[in-house]
């Protein structure tokens, strides 16, 4: 049995009143799993993923159950693990194919991967996360989904916000928080929880948001969530907002299948409020969220002042890489690649430049080079851009085991030439191999090389 805090307790049945009994017992009840599947890959051969039962808020992707860490659509990126409620914030964000976002608090990434699958790698996200740690793993998801068009940095916010004055079209901020919503999945969570939490969180979000807003442009979308049901956090913190910051006011958010309208009487009584979103978890199949769209009103002459990146090729580099994708039949565009040591990376269209930026991922990396020759990399074999490998091959259940484990696969079916092959399984890359005398040599990354157990039964 969960055990809350007496503080807690007290807290929300002076709040919900008669509502309280069923919240407070929300608690002891199972959590609610949850992934979305990824419109970027080829679903075909996932049908038994899209048959389940689908949340309500994400019917088109998002599905209630569990994904296996070694299976098929994990590590091809055909699914990501995410709490039902959470899928319900890109939804609000609705992100369009050539905008700018940012994702300020982005990792582990489940957000950012939805908004990068909703712009169709058309655009530009910088997927942002304050811990060099956790950044890592966020570029890691972002790699595995096969997104194209992210840039993955590792700022404090109002670093980003001298870089980037009036430019993103939206700004997602998954606030840091108390994470009340958060109990029932990681009990420990309770542990941190104290009567002033909230309070402290606020005025760490307050000091983010102020570096936020510079960072959009006039007439762009903050889009603000949280995974805590506490007042001070959520209504509290818009009621400031829009105190504070006469451009901003709320935009409606389309409720249904039990999201409910936030509460203006937990703040000012400014109804306004009541356009923000709370998923309660005695209300919906999901862990709880707040939701808030505010839109930045017009102002005068304020334009951005970023400039765009230019490869930095040297006009010999150029050619010579010009002639090895000649040689290995690819064709990517020699201006929009920048070098990082021997790793070559395909930038986005109109990539701002990344001057005085941490940057852990530009968006695709492609390659790298090594005594003058090209090597594919395993980010490019999971994104859309692998199929400019001339050679596939595709894995049987025992060679797909045997490839993640960095084994040389034998035996082949079907003819090759000497040279790269795309290593694929149910139609989707899963890795880069290189057929030489009649086996296919394994260049699956050795850090991520694992042996695959059987898939334990739901």
């Amino acid at each position: 049995m969960l055990e809350l805090p007496k503080e807690f307790i007290a807290k929300y049945r002076r709040l919900l009143g008669k509502e309280a009994d069923d919240f407070l017992a929300s608690f002891q009840m199972e959590a609610d799993n949850g992934f979305h599947l990824n419109p970027l890959k080829d679903l075909r051969q996932f049908a038994s993923l899209k048959r389940q039962a689908p949340i309500p808020w994400n019917r088109e992707n998002g599905r209630y159950g569990k994904i296996f860490g070694e299976s098929v659509a994990f590590l091809s990126g055909v699914a990501y693990s995410q709490e039902p409620s959470a899928q319900f914030v890109a939804r609000v964000v609705d992100a369009q194919p050539g905008e700018k976002i940012l994702d300020l608090a982005a990792a582990p990434g489940g957000k950012s991967t939805q908004i990068a699958a909703d712009m169709n790698n058309q655009g530009l996200l910088i997927a942002n996360e304050i811990s060099f740690s956790r950044a890592k793993i966020l570029s890691e998801n972002i790699e595995r989904s096969g997104i194209t068009n992210c840039i993955v940095t590792n700022h404090r916010p109002d670093e980003l916000a001298e870089h980037f004055e009036n430019y993103f079209d939206k700004i997602l901020l998954d606030a840091p928080c108390s994470g009340e919503g958060m109990f029932r999945k990681d009990p420990q969570a309770i542990k941190y929880w104290h009567s002033d939490y909230s309070s402290e969180c606020a005025n760490r979000q307050k000091e983010i948001l102020k570096s936020v807003l510079s960072m959009l442009r006039p007439n762009g979308q903050l889009i603000y969530s949280t995974c805590t049901f506490a007042p001070e956090e959520d209504e509290q913190i818009m009621a400031w907002l829009l105190d504070n910051y006469s451009e901003l006011s709320l935009l409606k958010i389309r409720k249904k299948d039990g999201i409910e309208d936030g509460r203006p009487q937990w703040a000012d009584g400014n109804r306004e409020l009541k356009n923000t979103a709370r998923l309660w978890p005695n209300k919906i199949k999901g862990e709880g969220h707040f939701v808030a769209r505010l839109i930045k009103s017009k102002g005068k002459n304020q334009k951005n002042k970023v400039n765009q990146l230019r490869s930095n090729l040297s006009r010999n580099d150029s050619q010579n890489l010009q002639n090895t994708f000649k040689e290995n039949q690819f064709d990517f565009p020699i201006k929009q690649i920048y070098r990082f040591g021997d790793y070559l990376y395909l930038f986005p269209e109109n990539c701002p430049e990344i001057s005085g930026l941490k940057v852990l991922r530009l968006g695709l990396q492609i390659g790298r080079l090594k005594n003058k020759r090209f090597l594919p990399t395993h980010s490019l074999a999971l994104s859309s851009l692998g199929n400019k490998i001339s050679q596939t091959y595709d894995l049987s259940d025992y060679e797909f085991r045997q490839f993640i484990h960095g084994d040389i696969i034998t035996n082949l079916k079907g003819n090759f030439v000497k040279g790269w092959v795309l290593m694929t399984k149910q139609s989707n890359g899963i890795g880069i191999g290189r057929y030489s005398d009649k086996v296919i040599k394994n260049f699956y990354p050795k850090g991520l090389r694992k042996t695959i157990h059987d898939q334990p039964r739901s």
